[in-house]
């Protein structure tokens, strides 16, 4: 009894450590959506940050990846993260509508922020940014509402992966990833209330 036990100790201790490496999430949506909705055209910043990530099998934090729905016209990246060990340790944070790992299985993500340690224009080739300062990591983007009349989505999802999934590490013990909604509303189609005009 007490082998079955210790079994299932170990599983469970395995399960827990494999998904516990994306600590909590924050953002900010600036303006913010009245009725679920933002109008057609309209301009909205989103600040991102992760406050915590641990470490576990030496996965160093990779980057940022955005799902955007189809109402959005355009993603532009404002500020980028900084680095955890600040300039002295290397690399850095660079916006990508692309990047494809070396690690296995091949993936290929983006847009987003993404860590560029050997900094050649390939987060997906090196390392991640190492938290060995226990970080957190903050990045702003602005979207621009699609000028529609159907009300198409406007999913938000941000994704924090490790370099063992986007970048060239080799262990796989941060490979759960978890898309974080922020927003999941629609364009506003409703027609714009016009006041009385004046023929003179």
């Amino acid at each position: 009894m007490k082998k079955y036990i210790l079994m299932l100790g170990i599983i469970l201790m395995s399960v827990f450590s494999y998904s516990q490496c994306v600590g909590s999430q924050t953002f900010t949506l600036t303006p913010q959506p009245v009725n679920n909705t933002y109008n057609p055209g309209q301009i909205v910043t989103l600040c991102y940050t992760l406050n915590s990530y641990t470490q576990s099998g030496s996965n160093w934090f990779e980057g940022f990846d955005l799902n955007l729905g189809p109402g959005w016209a355009s993603v532009t990246p404002q500020t980028a993260p900084a680095n955890c060990g600040g300039n002295a340790s290397g690399g850095q944070w660079t916006w990508m509508t692309s990047v494809t790992s070396v690690a296995t299985p091949v993936t290929t993500v983006g847009p987003g922020y993404f860590f560029d340690l050997n900094i050649d224009g390939n987060p997906g080739n090196d390392f991640g940014d190492n938290n060995t300062n226990n970080c957190s990591w903050t990045f702003c983007v602005q979207l621009t509402v699609a000028n529609v009349c159907t009300p198409q989505n406007l999913l938000i999802q941000v994704t924090a992966g490790s370099d063992g999934v986007w970048g060239s590490y080799t262990s796989t013990t941060c490979d759960n990833l978890f898309p974080n909604t922020v927003f999941n509303g629609t364009v506003n189609v409703s027609p714009i209330a016009l006041g009385p005009i004046s023929h003179n």
